[in-house]
Parts: structure tokens; sequence; C-alpha cells
């Protein structure tokens, strides 16, 4: 199992006053509330895998909701201007734009409920973690991820048959795919951790039309999922292709034609790899995907 250990800088004087937490920088965080939208995806136009991921959920569900797993806060300086904007809760995901911003969402983040999962761009989590873990604390699992991106058609270009949307007949299939993968990149099973939880999430994602899959008489061949969609990109995880089918090309012709149908609507298509899966890597460089940065997911 890896382990990780940043040195930890000095604590600082930090005020609680409901949901608003106060640092001497100076600046202040308070949770977003509806009304707020505009400014939130203004501040996370910039291209990265974290903003389109808070972009759509705040399309998606809008800033204040329980299908977020989490809050959005906003960090501002004495000028009331923007310097971050982060959703803390189950995950952490944030657009931080000074280090004073990543001090205070740290900050923050210590005084909430416990997270789950830390996910950024590599510096700014190394920075993150200076701030938010105790002396001697270690993440459960450090998992260094390289994030790929697509603006162009893709090099494959065949089509085919049978690659659709998912329907409610199709989820427990997909959920036990999503599941193993889940397991082998995190070490925890949502479907003995939180089964209803993880079934109810999947199905509401199924009925977004977020789940496409390739079906070989009655049985999951292929799988992606759409966490986030919006104008400036799109999203994707959990491409899976079943064990028995694998190296039969198939998950390239199915990544393919489902990447000409998103890019239809969407700039750019997202994703992300584990750093030492240097093979997945080349699958996806060869389809015409490129390197957009290093990132971390911070398991806890």
């Amino acid at each position: 199992m890896a382990s990780i250990a940043y040195k930890l800088e000095t604590d600082f004087p930090v005020q609680l006053a409901g949901d608003k937490v106060s640092v001497d920088a100076p600046v202040n965080v308070s949770s977003l509330l509806p009304g707020n939208e505009d400014e939130v995806l203004t501040a996370l136009s910039t291209p990265s895998l974290t903003n389109v991921i808070m972009s759509g959920f705040v399309r998606d569900n809008g800033l204040a909701s329980s299908l977020n797993r989490g809050r959005f806060y906003a960090c501002r300086n004495e000028q009331n201007k923007l310097e971050g904007v982060a959703l803390i809760g189950h995950s952490i995901l944030l657009e931080a734009f000074t280090e004073n911003a990543i001090q205070a969402f740290a900050t923050l983040a210590r005084r909430v409920e416990p997270a789950h999962l830390l996910m950024g761009e590599h510096t700014a989590v190394q920075k993150f973690w200076n701030h938010y873990a105790d002396k001697e604390q270690s993440p459960r699992l450090v998992c260094p991820i390289v994030f790929l991106h697509c603006n162009e058609p893709f090099h494959e270009n065949s089509s085919i048959d049978g690659l659709r949307p998912a329907t409610q007949n199709d989820l427990e299939q997909v959920v036990h795919a999503q599941a193993a993968m889940a397991f082998e990149t995190s070490g925890v099973d949502p479907l003995k951790k939180d089964p209803a939880g993880f079934r109810e999430r999947y199905l509401r994602r199924i009925e977004k039309r977020r789940v496409w899959v390739l079906m070989k008489n009655d049985r999951l061949v292929f799988k992606t999922d759409i966490i986030a969609d919006t104008p400036e990109a799109t999203y994707i995880e959990g491409v899976y292709v079943s064990p028995e089918e694998r190296g039969k090309g198939i998950g390239r012709k199915s990544v393919s034609a489902l990447g000409r149908i998103l890019l239809q609507h969407t700039k750019a298509i997202y994703l992300f790899v584990e750093q030492e899966n240097t093979q997945t890597q080349s699958f996806y460089l060869n389809l015409g995907f490129s390197i957009g940065g290093q990132y971390d997911l911070l398991y806890f």
C-alpha cells in the first residue's frame, strides 16, 4: 500500500462562525448559495479535470444539493474578489487561484465531516495536504494519475453496432463492473460499504443517460460513465471491457464511437489513467488523447 507524508507547516489562527471560516491571510470562506452559479462557472472555466467535474455538478444539481455529496464554498479576499472555489464533502475538489485560498480550504475541510478522497493537480494537492494533515498523518492510499484530454476527432473511425445508453435492466451488471473497478483503485468495495446508496446513485446516472454499454447475448461487454457533461468538456470514467473480450479491439472501437457522439456537443473529452498503468496510457494516446497534467487521488 502506498503512503505519503509531507512536512506539516505551522498552523495559523482560525475563527469559525456558522458556515464561515476566516484566516489571518486575510481571506474568508463561505458556503455558496443559489444565485452564484454564473460567477462559479466562470471561475471554473479554466480547463482542468477537477474544474469540469465541479462545473458538471453545478450544471446538473445547482450549488446547494445533496446530490453533490458535499457543499460548495467560495474563498474571497478583503475586496470580495474570488480567490477560489471548492467542493468539500465526501470528496474534496478545488480550484484555488492563491496560496491563501488553498490554506483556507484546507482549514475548513479539517473541521467538517471527514472526507474520503482528495483529487487535484499534483502541486495543489501537496500544498493542500500540508495545511490539512495532522503531524505524522498520511493518506490511506495515494494514487498518482495522468490527466488525458482529446479535442479532435479520434484516429479510430470504425463503427460498432449495439453501443447504447444503459437502461434500468442493465443496472446490476454495470454496478458490479463499476464496483470491481473501484475496489481495484481504492481498496474499497462500494457494494459492501453502501450497497443501497451505490445502486441509487448509479440508477440516477442511468436515468440521465450518462452510462453507455455494449451487450453481447445479454452480457455486459463494454461500459463507460459520463460523470460531467458541459459545453467545454465531457469527463468520462469507469471504462470497462469484460475480461473475456479484452484484446479484441472492442474497447478501442467503443471509446472511439462514443467519443464521436460526445464531440458533437462538447469541445473536449477528459479522463484519467493511473500513472503506473503505461499500457492503458498508450491505448488512449494512440486513440488521439494528449497528456494534460499530473494529478493525485488521496484516499483517507
